[in-house]
């Protein structure tokens, strides 16, 4: 707290009016307000009077000054002190305004910045299209991979990777879908599915696998030796950074 700021508490903590005090100090009214908002200071000649009419003594109203005192300024911060004392008030409310939010600004603590948690799921190196068919040998050739810890990456088996545009909207080339292992899915629910060694995501339609897309046509399974279902797909994953 300042002296002017002092000197005013003071002043209202005893309720008496600016004018009063200016009558017992023997200045004028906009000579206290000068030195309540720190436009000026008192002279020292006029502190007695100021301690007596407020019924204090030096060492409240001089107290933050004491204070400064005991701190080692460094070259750079006596240059703008210096250089504050030259601004007129307008200046000096200026730099108040831009120090005082500033100061709030680092005196408030940062958010802390917490990790996601993460998730290792096998990750298989193969991927199942979304458009005309990839080869798949198998599934069984798996990697690991750290993904976010969600409850869709918490109950799969794997994760596949898709290749392809004909399941947009909802699953694009290059995600990364998550994968239940199943035997069969119910109709109209995603799946994994290997027809004659090519390898897709698709929704089942019972006789046939179908698109979300709706460029490309059904799949007919009737016209294939060998379908199998190798899973459901229950989301995407987000891999983690």
């Amino acid at each position: 707290m300042s002296i002017g700021e002092r000197i005013k508490k003071r002043r209202e903590e005893l309720g008496m009016s600016q004018l009063e005090l200016a009558k017992r100090v023997g200045v004028t009214q906009g000579s206290i307000g000068n030195y309540e908002t720190g436009v000026s200071n008192p002279k020292m000649e006029l502190m007695p009077k100021i301690f007596d009419a407020l019924k204090t003594d030096a060492n409240y109203i001089f107290h933050e000054a004491v204070e400064m005192q005991q701190i080692d300024f460094t070259y750079p911060e006596i240059v703008m002190v210096k250089k504050y004392r030259g601004l007129d008030s307008h200046g000096k409310k200026i730099v108040d305004y831009v120090l005082n939010e500033e100061s709030e600004r680092c005196t408030v603590p940062a958010p802390v910045q917490t990790q996601p948690h993460t998730w290792t799921i096998c990750y298989s190196e193969y991927k199942a299209s979304a458009g005309t068919g990839v080869m798949l040998d198998s599934y069984e050739r798996m990697e690991r991979l750290d993904v976010l810890d969600t409850p869709a990456a918490r109950r799969a088996d794997y994760g596949l990777m898709i290749s392809g545009n004909s399941m947009e909207p909802t699953y694009h080339d290059g995600d990364i879908v998550l994968v239940e292992q199943a035997d069969s899915v119910e109709v109209g629910e995603i799946g994994i599915f290997v027809v004659d060694g090519d390898g897709y995501i698709k929704k089942f339609g019972g006789d046939c696998l179908i698109s979300l897309n709706d460029d490309y046509a059904p799949i007919p399974l009737h016209e294939y030796n060998h379908v199998k279902c190798c899973g459901k797909v229950i989301g995407v994953a987000q891999v983690a950074e």
